[in-house]
């Protein structure tokens, strides 16, 4: 009976004098250099734009979206570098008469933006994990001549100020790999542009979207 207490007290204490290494060696792995990536679908707000000759509405249609970058996980919170491109094409405007037009050709518009990116991981130590984040840098706006069935508009090339803005959930998958869900909304600074007919000072290039993203630590 002592014997077995003996050991018992002697396994007990070896335990705990480890104890100490195993949290140490837990804590060796943040923090943690991934690689993500990134494809889902952007839904452009209503631009609204303002010109001497008044104010006329402008309407683009749903398209998609892909993110790809390097990120660092400390544990809780994360910082990742991104390239992500939206793609969309423009649909139609209400003119400053208030006349609806369909475009017929043209008007593709391809944004490219540089993020860095925050992101705070709530319920990190489970296997699901919501999160919030939000980033900031360089968009590149880019829209292709367009026409209506009596005029055609000139291209126009931007390079704005963007940043965005992220709500999601990510599962783990395996214990160095995570498929997340997430909700987008994007955004750039306000530009000016001249159509060919009018200067114009447009509203900021707005988007909402979702995205399926893929996370593998290196």
């Amino acid at each position: 009976m002592l014997r077995r207490l003996s050991l018992g007290l002697l396994v007990s204490a070896i335990s705990v004098a480890f104890l100490p290494a195993i949290a140490q060696e837990d804590s060796v792995d943040y923090p943690k250099l991934y690689v993500t990536g990134a494809a889902g679908a952007n839904n452009p707000t209503t631009r609204t734009n303002t010109g001497k000759a008044g104010t006329f509405e402008e309407y683009t249609n749903p398209g998609a979206s892909a993110e790809l970058g390097l990120g660092v996980d400390f544990d809780g919170l994360r910082i990742e570098a991104t390239y992500a491109v939206d793609a969309s094409q423009l649909r139609g405007y209400t003119n400053v008469r208030g006349i609806d037009f369909d475009y017929i050709s043209g008007g593709e518009v391809r944004k490219q933006s540089a993020f860095i990116s925050g992101y705070w991981d709530l319920l990190r130590k489970k296997s699901w994990t919501p999160y919030l984040g939000a980033g900031i840098g360089y968009s590149n706006l880019d829209v292709r001549s367009f026409s209506d069935p009596g005029l055609s508009y000139n291209a126009f090339n931007r390079s704005l100020w963007g940043y965005q803005l992220k709500a999601g959930m990510s599962i783990d998958i395996s214990p160095g790999s995570k498929l997340f869900a997430e909700g987008i909304y994007r955004a750039t600074s306000r530009f000016d542009t001249n159509d060919g007919f009018d200067d114009w000072s447009d509203a900021s290039g707005r988007s909402w979207g979702g995205q399926l993203v893929g996370r593998v630590s290196l």
